[in-house]
């Protein structure tokens, strides 16, 4: 049984080994290759490439982010999420208010205050309609603002 093994294995090496053979035929022209030869250097889409680096700069630049506390009034389904901001919205309407996917739970999250005490006297607020909500700290985009 270990004689099959063996003999198979040496055909595949000798193959392999067949099959790594130098034939010789490059040719190499030192003359061609010199300084005095001028290269070609083309540039092509170069209007896609310089509308795909300003595209990043924009994206970079709209990314600065700051820490912010903010409170969470719900975490579930789709439509429990829906219903919480829409009772939100209509008992605060100049309060911001987003509802945010993060697998597998939709969450609906409100304010975006500097301090943890500004968030602290929201709360009281909003505990009394919202009984599950708590405070907690996330990096927003100063455009979010």
């Amino acid at each position: 049984m270990n004689y099959k093994y063996i003999l198979v294995t040496l055909c595949l090496l000798s193959y392999n080994a067949k099959a790594q053979e130098y034939d010789g035929d490059w040719n190499y022209y030192e003359q061609e290759d010199t300084i005095s030869s001028k290269a070609k250097l083309i540039f092509k889409n170069t209007a896609r490439l310089d509308d795909l680096s300003d595209k990043r700069k924009r994206t970079n630049q709209n990314k600065r982010t700051l820490n912010a506390f903010r409170i969470q009034i719900y975490s579930g389904s789709r439509s429990g999420s829906s219903n919480a901001l829409n009772r939100f919205k209509k008992q605060h309407p100049s309060m911001f208010v987003e509802t945010s996917y993060e697998q597998p739970y939709f969450k609906t999250k409100v304010g975006a205050y500097r301090t943890k005490l500004e968030a602290l006297r929201a709360i009281d607020k909003i505990k009394k309609d919202f009984r599950s909500a708590f405070i907690f700290e996330e990096k927003i985009t100063i455009d979010m603002l």
